[in-house]
């Protein structure tokens, strides 16, 4: 790796010094793919290639092709040098959460080229971002960690954070074919603009925010099941769509479980499952039944995002030849 690909004027300080966005995205994008060349998906190289071209292009790159995004990770942080390269890397956003829930940061990319790791650079560079992000008076901190990784599990723990739930990410090929229709289905149908507020209480209680909420950066809070102009607008403006089926209780007025499908143009379904706890072992293969056959109909792959804990769920997505890619831990410390 040489020093024109770590940044294009490398400072010359060694040890911990702020992320400077000018000259260190090469850098980072290097680290990162090393650091994480055993687990990094399609997302995390598109990611890395994102990164590149803003570095190669400059600023102005941003607004052309609108990827703002690209730097919503890297923005701030701290990074550590040897001889002029970057050898440490822990970044730092702001958490694209609801206002009401107050400020919070994301730490991401926390990573150390495999030369010189056991070197305590990983936990100087999180005690350097951790006093950064009190000072801005922030209310909470949030980062994903892989499962396997004990050892940064146990370096995130000794600081002070809490672990919330384990999420597995499962993904179906759109090359398998769809299941044949269960032939005692219950009645799945399109949940109403008026019934948000069931919708959102059946989440509260089966994902609940101390246990990390519907998934990563999306907490249980009326803003994700309200309907309202502006996150149709969202919608649109990025070219999803988005729909919502529900089972009811029988007295009609609560829900027993709820089905959300997002479909990006030229990208992949993803999906959202309740089940009422009084159901678990019920609902999960006809809603997955159900929409795996939705699917089909657009010749799509399938993601879905789910908590290990849920067994009938587990059991459900493994037997529709689900592949799960990643188990990650979300972990979160208040100030």
């Amino acid at each position: 790796m040489s020093a024109a690909t770590i940044s294009q004027n490398p400072p010359q300080t060694d040890g911990p010094r702020p992320v400077q966005i000018r000259t260190d995205l090469a850098g980072i994008a290097d680290l990162i793919e090393v650091a994480f060349a055993a687990t990094m998906d399609e997302a995390g190289r598109a990611a890395i290639r994102d990164l590149r071209m803003v570095n190669s292009y400059g600023p102005l790159m941003l607004i052309v092709t609108g990827l703002n995004h690209v730097l919503g990770d890297v923005q701030a942080g701290y990074v550590w040098s040897e001889n002029g390269r970057i050898v440490g890397n822990v970044s730092v956003g702001l958490a694209d959460m609801p206002r009401s829930l107050g400020t919070g940061y994301v730490i991401a990319n926390v990573a150390t080229h495999p030369d010189y790791r056991r070197h305590g650079i990983a936990k100087q560079l999180m005690e350097l971002s951790l006093k950064m992000i009190r000072q801005r008076g922030a209310r909470y901190a949030i980062l994903q960690a892989d499962a396997s990784n004990e050892a940064a599990r146990t370096l995130y723990r000794n600081l002070g954070f809490r672990e919330e739930r384990h999420f597995g990410r499962w993904y179906r090929s759109a090359h398998l074919r769809p299941p044949v229709r269960m032939p005692d289905m219950p009645y799945i149908t399109m949940r109403t603009d008026r019934e948000w507020q069931q919708e959102y209480a059946l989440a509260r209680m089966v994902r609940p925010n101390e246990q990390g909420g519907i998934g990563w950066q999306r907490p249980s809070h009326p803003d994700l099941f309200r309907p309202s102009l502006m996150r149709s607008l969202g919608l649109l403006v990025t070219g999803r769509t988005e729909k919502r089926w529900i089972v009811r209780a029988t007295d009609g007025k609560s829900l027993i479980g709820a089905l959300r499908e997002e479909t990006s143009f030229g990208g992949l379904d993803r999906l959202e499952m309740l089940v009422h706890p009084a159901f678990n072992g019920q609902l999960e293969e006809p809603l997955i039944n159900f929409a795996l056959r939705l699917a089909e109909d657009n010749f799509r792959a399938v993601s879905i995002e789910h908590p290990m804990d849920d067994a009938p769920a587990v059991q459900v997505l493994e037997k529709y030849d689900f592949e799960r890619r990643y188990t990650t831990v979300s972990m979160r410390i208040d100030f």
